[in-house]
């Protein structure tokens, strides 16, 4: 089942802003070309000085969008949309967190519409229980303060999501709300506004989909030219494999995108051990690893400092703060600094 969700529409009034209305119904024209019954609103449909729903009711009874299922998740600027405040039976809002199931075989589904002064990893950890075991997708609206982005609009931290609550509670997925720029950083995503709200929010918008009948993960890799190169590799495969926390029965469901970065003895080499490790998963599309930022490096003197920090960047107790860099991130613009790109 294939579910498409957006966020931080803004909508007021079609008199105001015709262009976000425009940008709901591009969306729901190519759900409904594609199959897809279910739209998700991860926070901000509305501004906050709206107060007349009408008109998005009026909207959702249109007879093309009467079998869409529209499912809202209240954001920072939706305090007062409730189910009490729109009739439209096609029409839900979840104002409370709660789980809901997907697909065939189920999938589970956690909603955080936006709580003032909350923590997300404090929600979730209500039903950690439930989630023991088994794969589930988070959909909430506040800040991955793991990232390096925040809201330009809004300044301050909103309902954050930290890497420790992602390490402790292991949702497979997490499509966020909040950010207005479309941002992917591992298994963090933020869909974006669909259409921009000013000048200053530039370049293209998208929604996004989730088939809850394949399993996607989007990795990144780095690799450097040590005597070892093939056993670091192999050794982070190993352990991102791990972290999926996936079951036998559940590998052919996986669509998988690898990007690889940094410094490589033998880049042909390098194809061929990324082929092999991932060989029982299939990839997103027919593609294959991207080795579009993977340099060649046959320098042994450089390779041995290479080696020598990447160990001492591993051993650092990096307690990331948000705007700062991942140890994956320092490893790579040391690689840059040592091979003087």
């Amino acid at each position: 089942m294939k579910i498409a969700i957006t966020a931080d529409i803004h909508l007021s009034s079609r008199q105001d802003h015709p262009e976000r209305y425009r940008a709901l119904e591009n969306i729901l024209h190519h759900m409904l070309e594609d199959g897809i019954n279910t739209l998700v609103i991860a926070g901000d449909l509305f501004n906050e000085s709206n107060r007349n729903y009408r008109e998005f009711e009026a909207f959702c009874k249109r007879e093309e969008y009467k079998a869409v299922r529209f499912i809202i998740v209240p954001g920072n600027h939706d305090p007062n949309v409730g189910n009490k405040l729109i009739a439209a039976d096609n029409v839900e809002v979840i104002s409370e967190q709660g789980i809901k199931t997907f697909g065939s075989p189920d999938v589970k589904f956690l909603f955080l519409p936006y709580k003032k002064e909350k923590e997300m990893g404090e929600l979730i950890a209500d039903f950690a229980e439930e989630f023991s075991g088994s794969k589930w997708v988070l959909i909430g609206h506040g800040d991955w303060i793991e990232g390096m982005y925040s809201n330009p609009l809004e300044p301050g931290t909103y309902m954050p999501l930290t890497r420790t609550d992602l390490e402790r509670f292991k949702p497979s997925t997490v499509i966020l709300g909040h950010i207005h720029k479309p941002l992917d950083i591992g298994s963090v995503h933020y869909p974006g506004s669909p259409c921009p709200l000013d000048i200053t929010e530039t370049g293209k918008r998208r929604f996004l989909v989730v088939d809850s009948d394949f399993i996607f993960f989007d990795e990144s890799l780095i690799v450097i030219p040590a005597k070892d190169e093939e056993k670091y590799l192999r050794n982070q495969i190993k352990s991102k494999i791990e972290k999926w926390n996936i079951k036998q029965s559940e590998k052919s469901k996986v669509m998988l995108r690898i990007k690889v970065s940094g410094y490589t003895s033998d880049k042909r080499r390098l194809m061929e051990i990324l082929r092999d490790s991932f060989q029982e998963f299939a990839f997103y599309q027919n593609g294959e690893p991207d080795l579009s930022e993977v340099y060649v490096a046959d320098d042994l003197e450089r390779a041995e400092i290479a080696d020598r920090v990447s160990k001492e960047i591993e051993k650092l107790e990096w307690m990331q703060a948000p705007e700062e860099p991942t140890k994956e991130q320092i490893l790579l613009e040391a690689l840059h600094v040592i091979y003087g790109d």
